[in-house]
């Protein structure tokens, strides 16, 4: 009778394990049109990439996926601007979130960005790139489609953000970013360990002030999402070895 329940126990551990190893083969391209499907349907942009690969055994009970050459493409009056591009996105989220259709939110729990390029540009018409959100008044949607991000931890690596903006003629380069933070995003108010290392350039009316100088930060922040508010509650940071030492909070404005 023991060994009749230990082969029984042995093989139901070879159909799960097999079923963690067949899955990702069968969900891969669900997967992937899922993330197109919810992120194109929500921005006024393009999102495509190359490959999506699904594992279920490494980050068990979890499920991580990996995107290759991600594209965000700006339509107008950015037609055909490359907003975002990234070599490799890695996303975990719940297993649970695999078997969702098209519509219905995804939850991320953990995510890995590397070797990414954001190009923000404000026109000479005070048009903004990053401006893709689709505004169709439907809270409902909102709330149900896409993605809710329950962060617990993040990390970007070997990336750069650029931002052009010609009305306000500032130019800003941050590049060779290393940056990762941690905290439970998932609740309305909580404390976010960031530590931030990256090349930065600053130009204000062609007026050159920092060229590829080191910067170095390592920050807590205090992030109250229902107020949209964002407080610097420690922080040590060094500019080409100068230390650097601020407070205070950004607050965003609904208008």
């Amino acid at each position: 009778m023991k060994k009749k329940i230990l082969k029984i126990i042995g093989v139901v551990m070879l159909v799960f394990i097999g079923i963690l190893i067949a899955a990702p083969f069968l969900l891969e391209a669900k997967i992937g049109d899922i993330l197109k499907n919810n992120i194109n349907n929500n921005v006024n942009a393009t999102f495509d990439f190359s490959e999506a690969k699904l594992n279920l055994v490494k980050s068990f009970p979890n499920a991580k996926v990996e995107l290759k050459n991600i594209t965000l493409i700006n339509k107008e009056p950015f037609e055909g601007d490359t907003l975002f591009a990234s070599e490799r996105v890695d996303l975990t989220v719940g297993i649970g979130d695999l078997l969702k259709g098209d519509g219905q939110a995804i939850g991320i729990k953990n995510l890995v960005i590397d070797g990414a390029k954001i190009h923000v540009i404000v026109n000479e018409d005070e048009n903004a790139n990053y401006e893709i959100a689709n505004e169709d008044g439907n809270e409902e949607l909102e709330s149900s489609e896409g993605f809710t991000l329950n962060l617990q931890s993040y990390e970007i690596t070997n990336s750069e953000v650029i931002y052009d903006d010609k009305v306000a003629k500032v130019y800003l380069v941050v590049s060779e970013i290393a940056h990762s933070g941690s905290g439970d995003l998932s609740v309305a108010m909580s404390e976010l360990d960031t530590k931030t290392e990256a090349l930065v350039t600053f130009e204000l009316d062609s007026t050159n002030y920092l060229s590829e100088n080191k910067v170095k930060l390592d920050a807590l922040i205090g992030i109250d999402l229902k107020e949209d508010k964002y407080t610097f509650l420690k922080n040590k940071a060094m500019v080409n070895q100068l230390p650097l030492v601020f407070d205070g909070f950004v607050k965003v404005n609904e208008d």
